[in-house]
């Protein structure tokens, strides 16, 4: 997957400490980026286990209405290839807007 940012901060929000356990753990939700469920549906990912991260040392995590989108468009494949949808990415528990926070 294409990251657009060279800037990142762990830990994630699943609680991975590093991007090798971020990437092994992001390869159940391959088949909806390689199927493009979404247009929105890698840079969904990439928010959610590898965030981004500005100059000004601030994380921006993927918000509700993002996720909403993203999971509404990818639904039908989420059920097909079984994929089990993490609690801490239940965009019921996303900020409505995201507001950047210090790290």
């Amino acid at each position: 997957m294409k990251m657009t940012y060279n800037m990142t901060f762990f830990p994630n929000l699943m609680g991975h400490y590093d991007q090798n356990t971020a990437a092994v753990e992001m390869e159940h939700f391959l088949p909806l980026a390689n199927l493009e469920c979404s247009p929105n549906v890698e840079t969904f990912l990439c928010k959610a286990f590898v965030p981004t991260c500005t100059e000004q040392i601030h994380v921006a995590p993927p918000c509700r209405k993002f996720c909403e989108k993203v999971y509404s468009d990818c639904k039908k494949l989420i059920d097909t290839f079984g994929i089990q949808w993490p609690e801490e990415l239940k965009c019921d528990s996303c900020r409505e807007k995201v507001e950047l926070r210090s790290h």
